[in-house]
């Protein structure tokens, strides 16, 4: 069975990724925003979620406490894309997030990260 992974990106970041997902051989799952996302981490119970920390309706760090506390969710692994700011990889760490993924953002780093998980899953 194919695996899931749920993304909460701009639609540009989410192209970028739905490419390099299906190189993988991975099936994609998009939000547009974070209560979409949250929805369908429970409906869908993807194998990885990667998600960016502004999303509309409720930022990404929200959505990471909110699937972090809930027992359906909380064994999903998280990943944030985010600046490189210090403060920024403390703040998603204590969110709960699994990993983040900086930019500028390359194919090998996203590749690299998805390896990550799979091979500890």
């Amino acid at each position: 069975m194919k695996r899931k992974v749920l993304l909460g990106l701009a639609e540009a970041l989410a192209l970028d990724f739905e490419k390099i997902l299906a190189e993988e051989n991975l099936n994609v799952i998009k939000a547009s925003d974070g209560q979409e996302l949250l929805d369908l981490a429970r409906e869908e119970k993807p194998d990885l979620i990667i998600l960016e920390r502004k999303l509309p309706v409720l930022d990404g760090l929200s959505a990471v406490l909110l699937l972090k506390n809930d027992p359906e969710t909380q064994n999903i692994p998280v990943i944030v894309v985010c600046e490189c700011r210090e403060r920024q990889e403390e703040e998603a760490t204590d969110a709960g997030c699994d990993a983040y993924l900086t930019r500028p953002l390359t194919n090998d780093k996203i590749k690299e990260i998805l390896n990550r998980f799979y091979r500890e899953s």
